[in-house]
């Protein structure tokens, strides 16, 4: 049988990151990876519409990020900063609003209230610490009951908490606002830096594939894709991997592979019950993520709404048939990116006269090896579990954006976790 210091499961950017650090410090590394490709959520689609690139999974960052950057300054990658519009748009249940704000003047104190009450929250949370250790269970509470709580209210409130679940990818019920005010804090509590990490950050010129690529090459390690692991029979002296197409041994063994993906692999010894709950209940980031192509809109639409089938819609670029937009929806059946119909319907709510040509969207809530988009806790799953899913077990160690400290569930969080994790598995050996 087959046998290396480590098998990584999983080729997105936390597992190609740690099989490089671990093939730098000498060890043999193997990574498996379900997919026909590298990459894991980030998934990059050179010629989707006529030749412009979209990104499906993960598609900003933004220098705070700063290993993310690190990579990209490695590597010589060329990324590209967004181009910012001239103003915002604001859609209040279909109705596009004609004014610079997203509220009356009437409403201005609720909205400078807003903003006070985020701001103060974010500032409470230390982003490189656990959230465990910070006392913050008042804000690991649904995003509407937070909203609540903080006394929002009129338009204000309804903004804050589209966005939020913009930001969540996951309904106002169900995410932990506690999970998105960390983004203001990794942002040094800037809230324009809050919006441009989640819609208006740097792109990588020629799509998240030529960082991923970059890091697999350099690595060495030997990637076998189509090959979805099933088994992991751990004992003392190492681990038997058993995978679609046969068997390997490995010292160690390291998965990064998403939350509600865990439990579909059998561990033996089984694994602690705080995992597999939270592999069980898996995290709330289940909307989704649809490109639009559209004719007459404006070609820096930048739009946020409330009470609207997206809860955002930006354009990405300009071809000849017409205007590339991104779209996000809380829910993964809220637009259905089959029906062009509906996708109009829904993208109309931000420019009424938008014709939709085309449309194209993955369904990560279905994929079997993703289970959602990205990895938004639910309410309460900070206190039960923020700590367990990095937890090593034995000669099986974790990794993934998931367990990341500062970004959690971006690019930057899964290579931060790669990183933590190759260090971790050297400091046995």
């Amino acid at each position: 049988m087959e046998t290396y210091d480590v098998v990584v499961i999983g080729a997105g950017f936390a597992g190609l990151t740690a099989a490089r650090d671990l093939r730098a410090a000498g060890s043999s590394v193997l990574v498996l990876e379900a997919r026909e490709r590298i990459g894991g959520s980030t998934w990059y689609q050179p010629d989707a519409f006529d030749g412009f690139g979209l990104e499906m999974g993960g598609t900003w960052i933004v220098p705070q990020q700063s290993h993310v950057f690190a990579e990209v300054r490695r590597y010589g990658i060329s990324v590209t900063d967004s181009e910012l519009p001239d103003r915002m748009t604001w859609s209040d249940h279909g109705e596009v609003l004609d004014t610079l704000l997203p509220v009356s003047p009437q409403e201005y104190g609720e909205l400078e209230h807003a903003l006070r009450a985020l701001v103060a929250a974010g500032e409470r949370i230390d982003p490189l610490r656990p959230l465990t250790e910070q006392d913050l269970a008042d804000l690991d509470v649904p995003i509407r009951q937070w909203a609540t709580e903080a006394g929002l209210g009129g338009n204000a409130r309804e903004l804050l908490i589209s966005w939020f679940c913009g930001c969540a990818n996951a309904h106002e019920d169900t995410a932990s606002a506690l999970d998105v005010i960390r983004w203001l804090a990794a942002m040094d509590n800037s809230l324009w830096g809050m919006v441009q990490a989640s819609v208006l950050g740097y792109t990588f010129t020629h799509g998240t594939a030529s960082l991923a690529r970059a890091i697999a090459e350099d690595s060495g390690a030997e990637i076998r894709l189509s090959s979805p692991v099933e088994k992991v029979h751990a004992e003392d002296d190492g681990a038997t991997i058993s995978y679609r197409d046969g068997r390997v041994r490995a010292g160690r063994v390291l998965v990064t592979v998403p939350i509600g993906v865990l439990r579909d692999i059998d561990f033996t010894p089984r694994l602690p019950a705080d995992k597999l709950a939270i592999s069980a209940e898996n995290h709330a980031g289940q909307g989704q993520k649809i490109w639009a192509l559209a004719r007459n809109v404006p070609e820096d639409l930048s739009g946020f709404g409330w009470g609207t089938d997206f809860d955002y819609v930006g354009a990405m670029g300009t071809i000849e048939r017409g205007v590339v937009l991104v779209c996000f929806a809380p829910e993964h059946d809220r637009v259905d990116a089959d029906d062009l119909a509906d996708v109009q319907r829904a993208v109309r709510e931000f420019a009424p006269h938008a014709e939709v040509v085309d449309a194209h969207t993955h369904p990560w809530v279905h994929d079997e090896y993703s289970k959602g988009t990205w990895a938004t806790f639910r309410a309460g799953q900070f206190a039960k579990y923020e700590l367990a899913v990095g937890r090593p077990e034995g000669r099986v160690h974790f990794a993934g954006s998931h367990t990341a400290r500062r970004w959690r569930a971006f690019i930057d969080g899964a290579i931060e976790s790669g990183k933590r994790a190759a260090a971790e598995i050297l400091a046995e050996a």
